[in-house]
């Protein structure tokens, strides 16, 4: 089986996609023994099994990846590819052709549905076009919201999925009359952190007397943003920017901190339901968590999670505080959102039915 990326995995803003991509390839290689992936970085094409190069050669264009891409499908005798979709133009749709008429059985994986308003697409036209050819040479795509078809295509609807080894369980900490938000995230637009802040200075200006911390972790076009308001609102001392953290920095960061903050500014891109990784991973930490949009991996039986609505208000911290003093009442909170992982969030049970699609 052949993974297709168009990404360079190893590229600043990258980790989280290169995470995700290693942890389906090794679900997929409980089912099936043979399983590499491919990442462009420096007009080099990559064909890769976890951090060994199997073989590389020189491209400048996407035309050009996928011209070596039919020939290692063919040279590593691989019948079967998983795309992570990168638009559309007129080589991936010829790319398609080819795979269909070779007989390799494919899924399409979109990572998000809609993307249109996103800002990253550089050719909006020319997608728009060839992406209403694709169901001429895919049967079966996936993506992480509840759609039956997408683009005329059969879709798999999945959740996104954690490497639970990846991610230690944190410790607790114990009340100490300071409440310690944290986020860990790329610094987008549609994550929404401004939220918090203008929360936070509603607090303050209100009369609020409780100790509130904030701890951005994460670099992206938003920080300068982010660090504006919270000089303009006096909020030095409550929030704090880190830049990107890994190993045992992130692991001390999140033993230190109460709560998580995932996604909440969706409304901006006009997405209302999605399955996040940043939310599965806080589970598995073991840290509750607070978000605003529909995610299908949680629901109301899922007491360590707390929802906020899909728009631009402020986030309120006098509810914050009501849903922190709900989770520190003495209950084992870590360990049932481990077992909770455990039971709903590895890769292995989300991608079974890609696997019996291919089977």
């Amino acid at each position: 089986m052949l993974y297709i990326c168009y990404e360079n995995l190893n590229g600043r803003g990258f980790i989280g996609i290169k995470k995700k991509v290693l942890a389906q390839c090794q679900a997929f290689k409980k089912e099936f023994d043979t399983v590499y992936y491919t990442m462009f970085a420096g007009q080099i094409l990559y064909l890769m099994d976890n951090d060994l190069v199997i073989d590389k050669e020189f491209a400048v264009t996407k035309q050009m990846c996928n011209e070596i891409i039919l020939k290692w499908l063919i040279k590593y005798d691989l019948k079967k590819t998983y795309i992570r979709y990168s638009l559309s133009d007129l080589w991936f749709v010829d790319f398609l052709k080819e795979l269909k008429k070779n007989k390799i059985k494919s899924v399409l994986e979109f990572p998000t549905i809609p993307y249109d308003n996103e800002g990253w697409i550089i050719r909006p036209v020319e997608d728009k076009y060839y992406r209403e050819e694709l169901y001429k040479y895919i049967d079966c795509c996936t993506t992480y919201a509840k759609y039956e078809m997408v683009f005329n295509i059969p879709c798999i609807p999945l959740l996104n999925g954690v490497d639970i080894e990846d991610q230690k369980e944190k410790k607790y900490k114990k009340k100490d009359g300071t409440i310690v938000l944290l986020s860990v995230s790329s610094l987008v637009k549609w994550n929404g952190y401004e939220r918090i802040i203008q929360g936070l200075n509603n607090y303050y200006i209100s009369g609020g007397e409780k100790n509130i911390v904030y701890n951005i972790v994460g670099n992206g076009d938003q920080m300068q943003y982010y660090k504006r308001i919270t000089r303009e609102y006096q909020l030095e001392e409550h929030v704090f920017f880190h830049g990107r953290l890994e190993g045992q920095e992130l692991d001390d960061i999140y033993n230190k901190s109460d709560l998580a903050i995932g996604s909440l500014g969706f409304y901006k891109i006009d997405l209302w339901t999605n399955s996040s990784i940043k939310l599965g991973e806080y589970c598995a930490r073991g840290i509750p968590f607070i978000y605003g949009y529909e995610d299908p991996l949680f629901s109301e039986d899922n007491y360590f999670r707390y929802q906020v609505p899909n728009d631009e208000v402020p986030v309120d911290m006098e509810q914050i505080i009501g849903f922190y003093n709900a989770m520190y009442d003495g209950r084992d909170f870590i360990n049932d959102m481990r077992q909770y992982a455990l039971l709903h969030l590895t890769w292995d049970k989300i991608l079974q039915p890609v696997m019996d699609y291919f089977i």
